[in-house]
């Protein structure tokens, strides 16, 4: 398993883009006064509500949203996101993860760390030598998963963390149990130790993400985390055209900070994932769309299975959306 986020909210970009898709629509109804301040559109079924709507933190110009937006944008995000534990339970009833991988150390990849832990139980945890701080916490759940996670790192849950960086290769992880290579046909093309440290003089963390490429069959599937320029620079001179891959997972949720032209054309995918996407202004979908031959949003399709055969053939499924 690559990552969590359990949180049935959005995150902060993308809130604020449905804030203002939400807002703009409100705008072109016809507006009624609204009893405690504030406003919302005539006919809402919310019009005599007592409770007054919500602060709007991304609208300055606006400074209370209608209590209909709010709504609109919560109850989607509730629709449109699925809990990974319940995933995992009805997908794999009773097993455990064997090993969970955290691409990086920022909160919406790590979201449920300790759920997952002590609900499911993973055997294997693989990590990055970063020296990050204390995160801001939009929750006492944010600070109970990082606490968590620095305990984890520090193997007081029975758990030695891994920090594998480009050219690692160890059972069962690029090597089987003889030590030939192959194992569970994974390769880290990034960080190197030296861009670890670049990051963190830096005090960033997308760009030292686990970059993995699985393999299976002949087909490889390229999983980023939120790799940006650093990375992807660093990677497109190490590997050249060898970082072609078959299926890419976009980086950086599909925003444009994750997008790299040379990498993307030296990878030149059959599909393009964008985990959430949709994204105005920072979203990279028409980009990808260039450069690959299909591009897919967990947005518009929800949970996205790959399914890859024996025999190099692949089929993908989508939850809504078919077609």
């Amino acid at each position: 398993m690559v990552d969590i986020n359990n949180s049935q909210d959005y995150d902060s970009d993308t809130e604020k883009a449905l804030w203002t898709e939400e807002m703009q629509k409100a705008q072109a109804l016809p507006i009624v006064p609204y009893g405690l301040g504030g406003i919302v559109p005539a006919g809402n079924s919310l019009l005599n509500s007592i409770v007054p709507p919500p602060t709007n933190p991304f609208l300055p110009s606006a400074p209370q949203a209608t209590l209909g937006t709010y709504f609109n944008v919560k109850s989607k995000a509730k629709e449109e996101i699925t809990d990974p534990l319940d995933f995992l339970r009805e997908t794999y009833p009773g097993e455990r993860v064997w090993r969970f991988i955290l691409t990086h150390p920022d909160l919406d990849h790590m979201r449920g760390i300790k759920r997952l832990h002590d609900e499911i139980g993973f055997d294997n945890f693989w990590d990055t030598l970063h020296t990050k701080t204390v995160p801001n916490f939009r929750s006492d759940d944010d600070k109970e998963d990082w606490e968590f996670y620095r305990a984890l790192r520090t193997g007081s849950h029975g758990l030695a963390p891994r920090n594998y960086t480009r050219g690692d290769s160890h059972f069962a992880y690029g090597q089987d149990e003889l030590g030939r290579p192959g194992g569970d046909n994974m390769e880290i093309l990034s960080p190197t130790p030296s861009l670890v440290h670049a990051c963190n003089t830096a005090g960033k963390s997308n760009s030292l993400s686990i970059v993995l490429r699985v393999w299976h069959a002949g087909r490889a599937v390229l999983l980023p985390g939120d790799a940006e320029e650093d990375a992807w620079a660093d990677m497109v001179r190490w590997y050249g055209s060898v970082l072609k891959s078959d299926f890419l997972k976009a980086s950086h949720h599909g925003r444009d900070s994750g997008y790299h032209l040379d990498a993307v054309k030296l990878i030149s995918p059959l599909i393009t994932f964008v985990s959430v996407g949709r994204k105005p202004d920072t979203d990279a979908s028409s980009k990808y769309r260039a450069q690959s031959a299909r591009v897919a949003s967990t947005r518009y399709h929800g949970n996205i299975e790959l399914r890859i055969d024996d025999n190099g053939q692949h089929q993908w499924f989508v939850q809504r959306n078919a077609g």
